[in-house]
């Protein structure tokens, strides 16, 4: 098993007496907005369970979803007015 350097790792005792070592999962962050770096109203979940999740539960219904929805107003206003 490949694992880099930056996880964390620390040695359990098993119930038949071996030493093993066992790797910390990393958490997840929630996604954010390209612009503002808003918290995005997404699941925080790893990429592994994201593959589970149904499209519609992944993004939004909406044009611009890497963006928050303050953002996206934003842009249509600009949009419009020029």
């Amino acid at each position: 098993m490949r694992i880099s350097k930056s996880v964390k790792r620390y040695k359990v005792k098993t119930p038949g007496g071996k030493n093993v070592m066992n790797f910390k999962k990393r958490k997840s962050s929630y996604p954010k907005c390209k612009k503002c770096g808003a918290k995005l109203n997404k699941p925080k979940l790893s990429v592994k369970k994201l593959k589970t999740l149904p499209k519609t539960k992944k993004r939004p219904q909406r044009p611009f979803p890497e963006l928050c929805s303050r953002c996206m107003r934003e842009y249509f206003k600009e949009k419009v007015r020029t």
